[in-house]
């Protein structure tokens, strides 16, 4: 048989992989589905820098495999060329999180996504602008907005010591991870407080974004997935230090660092759970303007249509699937090819009559189960087998 060691990559014409798979990281550059969809992220994104907020600030929610990594991967790469308002945006997952979550914990998560190479860059940068002889004071005036004057000095001096590395530079990282000095450190770092309190971490962050800002004229945007995580935190005492964390990164006086939260939610915006939707946290992003619901991506027939054959456009060559149509006088067209139309429509049909059925992971896994049965009976035939109707109803609907 003509076929029979054919792998599945060049049985298919796969672009540049081994099956019908999507990567969040790899395919970044596309976002699959509905466009309107797509365009209410990018419109919010383009608000956020105009409005007050002066920095993306918002929430996407969805089920289980309705593509909120993938969301946030498209975004970072939106992000990445838009050069109006240049950004750096940082991807972190933020599970788990404990009953008793304190924010330190969270707040060195966050530093630790940044890294050290990057704040000691922004440092050397930022000094290089600067016009003032007096590095502190140059500090103090372009990359200290926040805290009061006793965590302005300090955080100036870190800063400063973060250009001369050495002992001094990595004692400066770790004050600013929140670790707690001796009063010898304390002296030789020229710090006057600790990062003892949530207020005074959460400053100290946004200080950093002032100065990544200044040095690099970008604005450090924090991608954070797995936010559903924060409903794993019981204790009161911890939800209410990190509510007003939240509070403190969300208010429109901090233009320098953003926040874009992913959150699994199995339901609609009434499941995302009262610590994001608590009315202090809702009027920081607008109300309902803040929370976009990923669910709608495939929800309708349309909809559905619309995303696999993206999917087939971006995985497939189609200009050899048509010369392969032609020649085999097959009967589907290059934007269906493996399946036939019908195929299509039946998994349509199915996912829109089924809302637990509407969602990216599903439907592309369930292509690509498929797609493996048809490759599977190519021994069957001297031409290529496409994905039928039939195929479709007994490989991933078999029991209707």
């Amino acid at each position: 048989m003509p076929f029979k060691d054919t792998p599945v990559r060049d049985y298919f014409f796969l672009r540049d992989r081994d099956s019908l798979s999507i990567d969040p990281w790899k395919d970044q550059e596309q976002f699959f589905g509905a466009h309107n969809l797509n365009e209410r992220v990018w419109k919010r994104i383009e608000t956020d820098f105009v409005q007050p907020r002066g920095i993306p600030k918002f929430f996407v929610h969805g089920s289980y495999g309705s593509g909120k990594t993938h969301t946030l991967a498209h975004i970072d790469y939106k992000l990445r060329f838009y050069k109006l308002y240049p950004t750096e945006p940082i991807y972190i997952d933020i599970a788990p999180l404990i009953t008793k979550e304190r924010f330190e914990r969270i707040h060195v998560r966050l530093l630790d996504a940044i890294g050290l190479d990057r704040i000691k860059l922004a440092a050397e940068a930022s000094a290089d602008k600067s016009q003032e002889t007096d590095k502190i004071q140059a500090f103090l005036k372009n990359a200290t907005p926040f805290g009061d004057q006793a965590l302005k000095i300090s955080q100036a001096n870190i800063f400063r010591n973060l250009l001369f590395g050495g002992r001094q530079a990595q004692l400066s990282w770790e004050w600013l991870r929140g670790r707690k000095t001796s009063v010898d450190e304390a002296q030789m770092l020229g710090t006057q407080k600790q990062l003892s309190e949530v207020q005074d971490l959460v400053f100290c962050l946004l200080n950093v974004g002032a100065l990544y800002s200044f040095g690099f004229q970008k604005r450090i945007v924090f991608l954070i997935d797995e936010a559903e995580a924060f409903r794993s935190v019981t204790n009161p005492d911890s939800i209410t230090e990190l509510n007003h964390a939240l509070r403190l990164i969300l208010e429109n006086s901090n233009r320098y660092i953003g926040c874009i939260l992913a959150i699994q939610v199995e339901g609609g915006q009434e499941g995302i759970g009262q610590f994001f939707m608590s009315d202090d946290i809702r009027r920081r992003v607008d109300y309902d303007q803040g929370y976009i619901d990923l669910n709608g991506l495939v929800g309708s027939v349309d909809n559905a249509r619309v995303f696999m054959e993206q999917m087939l456009a971006y995985l497939i060559d189609q200009e050899q699937a048509k010369v392969i149509i032609d020649s085999e006088k097959l009967a589907t067209e290059a934007k269906y090819f493996p399946f036939e139309e019908e195929a299509i429509d039946s998994l349509a049909a199915h996912i829109s009559h089924d809302q637990e059925r509407a969602l990216p992971a599903a439907i592309i896994s369930w292509m690509s189960n498929a797609a493996i049965e048809a490759w599977r009976r190519r021994e069957q035939s001297e031409s290529h087998q496409l994905v039928t109707a039939a195929i479709i109803e007994e490989t991933v609907f078999p029991e209707g």
